[in-house]
């Protein structure tokens, strides 16, 4: 049998082999990682590319794949909040966090694929800005993206490109995921990460579908994934669960 595709969101860049690894296929071999923004990598399936599993970071993609039958079936893999990342000094709560954001002193950053420039990490901004009664696009300007390693510089090996970030380039604040933040937390135990007020979080209902091609190794993964064990682990790298069935 041919390698089959696994299509993922970029914010699984780092997780998905750490999970592939505790399922037991970590070796590669049946198999090859294509990541991207959530969007675009619907749109390759859609105009053919090979795809026998998809994770996205929004289950709208994968709900929308089934339902027009280019995958089998999808289900909600879990929810990601949007946490902000802070040096454990500032002393940040979810109350004080807002305050925090708008304040120019603090040099603010927010991860993003850097692939999808109307993603849901530059919508997260414009609700700040909109709450905090900001200028349009005040807070975007002074904001610096951050890929997770696609960028200069890059943290040196074994060291988490975030928490690094955060040591050496004088970011002070650093709006993403949570999975991404117990990484960079691990990383550099001088940071610490609060949830953001509702009002301005954007989370991340992350969805995964299957391919009606799918290998038994692929298939058992997704099903791993969505039972027991799959979602405690997911909820060791930050995940909340949601309800899967669809």
């Amino acid at each position: 049998m041919s390698r089959q595709t696994i299509m993922a969101a970029g914010s699984m860049l780092h997780l998905l082999p750490q999970l592939l690894d505790h399922y037991g296929g970590s070796d590669g071999s049946g198999y090859e990682l294509k990541f991207g923004s959530s969007g675009a990598l619907r749109a390759k399936i859609e105009s053919g590319h090979p795809c026998q599993l998809f994770i996205s970071a929004s289950s709208i993609h994968t709900q929308s794949l089934v339902e027009n039958h280019y995958l089998k079936s999808c289900a909600l893999l879990g929810l990601n909040r949007n946490v902000l990342v802070h040096p454990v000094r500032l002393r940040v709560t979810e109350e004080s966090a807002l305050g925090f954001l708008m304040d120019a002193q603090y040099q603010l950053a927010i991860s993003t694929t850097g692939l999808n420039p109307a993603a849901n990490e530059l919508e997260m901004l414009e609700r700040i800005t909109q709450v905090g009664g900001l200028k349009s696009g005040e807070l975007k300007k002074r904001t610096r993206l951050i890929t997770g390693g696609r960028e200069t510089p890059n943290a040196p090996t074994g060291r988490n490109q975030y928490g690094w970030i955060m040591e050496t380039q004088s970011v002070d604040l650093l709006l993403t995921y949570q999975t991404n933040a117990i990484e960079a937390v691990a990383d550099n135990p001088n940071l610490s990460f609060t949830h953001l007020p509702e009002v301005v979080r954007v989370d991340g209902y992350y969805g995964i579908a299957l391919s009606s091609l799918a290998s038994p190794l692929l298939t058992g993964f997704y099903e791993w994934l969505l039972g027991s064990e799959g979602q405690s682990c997911l909820s060791g790298y930050g995940f909340r669960s949601a309800t899967h069935s669809r």
